[in-house]
Order: C-alpha cells, then sequence, then structure tokens
C-alpha cells in the first residue's frame, strides 16, 4: 500500500497512541500532529516508482539493531512520500499501524510539506 493509502486507513485518534507508544511523549505535539494529519489526508499524492522500505538497520558505533527506514526515503516533497510504497523487509514485524505511526512523524519532520505546515513543523523539530 501507499502512505496516503495507509494514513486514510486510520483515523487520526487511532494513530496518535501507536505514534506516543513508539516515540513516548510526543502526546504534548498532538494539535502540530494532528494538523499534518489533516493535510496530509486531504493532500493529492503524485504516484511514485519509489519505495519507503522498511528492514533492519545497525545502529553505527554499537551491537544494536532496529527496524526502520532510511531517512533519504523521505527527502522529498509530501506528496511523493504520500505516493510511495510501503514495504516491508523480512524480518520486520512492525504492524501495519506501527509502519503508518512511523513513516508519519518521518513524513513530518523530514519530508517538505506544505509552507502552512512550516510552524508546527518547527515546533516538533525543537521538542
Amino acid at each position: 500500500m501507499t502512505l496516503t493509502q495507509l494514513l486514510k486507513a486510520y483515523e487520526f485518534d487511532e494513530l496518535m497512541p501507536v505514534i506516543n507508544e513508539m516515540f513516548p511523549g510526543t502526546n504534548k505535539f498532538r494539535p502540530q500532529l494532528q494538523e499534518a494529519y489533516e493535510l496530509a489526508v486531504d493532500m493529492r499524492a503524485v504516484p511514485s516508482k519509489k519505495t519507503i522500505r522498511y528492514k533492519i538497520m545497525d545502529i553505527p558505533g554499537t551491537d544494536h539493531k532496529y527496524m526502520g527506514a532510511e531517512d533519504s526515503n523521505f527527502d522529498t516533497t509530501w506528496e511523493a512520500c504520500l505516493g510511495k510504497e510501503i514495504v516491508r523487509d523480512k524480518g520486520v514485524d512492525l504492524s501495519e499501524a506501527e509502519l503508518t505511526a512511523n513513516a508519519f512523524v518521518n513524513l513530518c519532520l523530514i519530508a517538505r510539506g506544505p509552507r502552512s505546515f512550516e510552524p508546527s513543523r518547527q515546533i516538533l523539530l525543537k521538542g
């Protein structure tokens, strides 16, 4: 599924607890994240052949690993990210809700969003 399809499969109130579980303390950013969600689900996605690939990645300088997507997968506009297919490599056991929540947070923090969202993005980045 594409990121836009995943986002539209959930109400914001369903995603927010998942976001807060994955990123503790993000409840204080609920207004900014809800604004981003509303903008994203109303936005027209640009079809893309590129993917957002979730895989098991090493934490540099440690023996630890985590499941995530490369930041470069989000280094584009929101419209382009929303049109990308979400792909899960073998061994990635994130649920669909967790994939959606993680990709959404990365969209907010990394991708180039609408100008109207920039003040809220700055609040997210400072937090």
